[in-house]
């Protein structure tokens, strides 16, 4: 079933949240959030000083009448907050149902769309084999096409970990970047130190389906990997079941001590909870949303 994006709904319960970076960062163009940095819009903020070389233009004269002394006026410069919204697309998404890759989308949706209505940039950027440009969505207007990028986007990647170092190391403005994944790539804990340099607020969002979380398998079987077609016999005893969940715990732990090295906030998420819910609940008791 193709990927509808999300409900009315859905959006209706999202419209009181904002995002809420813990610290300040430099944006190219003034938007809606205030920095402690002064600048020259027009919310004002303090006098200071005049010094040799400040603009003419923003002195007090009323006061340099009155006192005889010279004071400049400050204001608040506004800034927009810069969100990266980093899709996996590795093949290994496509499993579960709802698929890890649809829940993803329906989550990069709902963070785009409470940092669209807020003044925030969004940046969307797919984890693929293939180099993917972010280019900026402002304003509520630009949420159909961060929806119709989600869209078109396709788990059939691999290289999981490649494809994070390689936006690790781009060119972008530093912000909150959210990181959509169910992290299956032995070298992903190492990749994510990579952004360890870039003062970036990094959120994980770790998506595992239930069915990997806890398998029902018994028998015979032969299992496939998703990215490199390679399979392997197995027999699905309660020995073998409990070395795959030793494996599975020790990959994530691994996750979430990458995450503490470099600041991260990791966030488990299961395939089968609903967006909002992983957005008010999860999001906001730690923090990430406010109103």
């Amino acid at each position: 079933m193709a990927w509808d994006g999300v409900s009315v709904e859905v959006l209706a319960s999202l419209e009181r949240y904002r995002l809420q970076p813990r610290r300040t960062h430099a944006a190219a163009i003034r938007g809606e959030r205030l920095s402690p940095r002064k600048g020259l819009s027009i919310e004002f903020a303090d006098y200071r000083h005049y010094v040799p070389g400040d603009d003419l233009r923003h002195l007090d004269w009323n006061i340099l009448a009155r006192l005889d002394r010279a004071y400049l006026r400050t204001y608040q410069d506004e800034q927009e907050l810069p969100v990266h919204l980093v899709l996996d697309c590795s093949a290994s998404m496509a499993f579960g149902e709802p698929t890890k890759f649809d829940a993803a989308r329906s989550l990069a949706a709902c963070l785009g769309y409470i940092g669209l209505i807020s003044g925030d940039a969004i940046y969307p950027t797919a984890l693929h084999h293939q180099p993917s440009e972010a280019r900026p969505l402002r304003g509520r207007a630009a949420f159909t096409r961060l929806v119709e990028w989600l869209r078109t986007r396709q788990p059939d990647g691999r290289h999981l970990a490649a494809s994070l170092q390689r936006f690790a190391h781009a060119n972008l403005p530093t912000g909150m970047v959210f990181i959509l994944t169910d992290g299956l790539d032995e070298q992903f804990p190492d990749a994510l130190r990579a952004l360890s340099g870039r003062r970036h607020e990094v959120v994980l969002l770790h998506i595992l389906s239930e069915a990997e979380l806890d398998p029902d398998l018994e028998g015979d079987l032969r299992l496939i990997d998703a990215e490199t077609g390679e399979a392997i016999d197995i027999t699905a005893t309660s020995g073998v079941l409990q070395e795959y969940q030793r494996r599975l715990k020790a990959h994530n732990e691994a996750i979430q001590q990458a995450c503490r090295r470099i600041g991260a906030m990791y966030v488990p998420v299961r395939n089968t909870q609903p967006p909002q819910a992983v957005v008010i609940r999860e999001l906001y008791a730690r923090g990430v949303v406010g109103v």
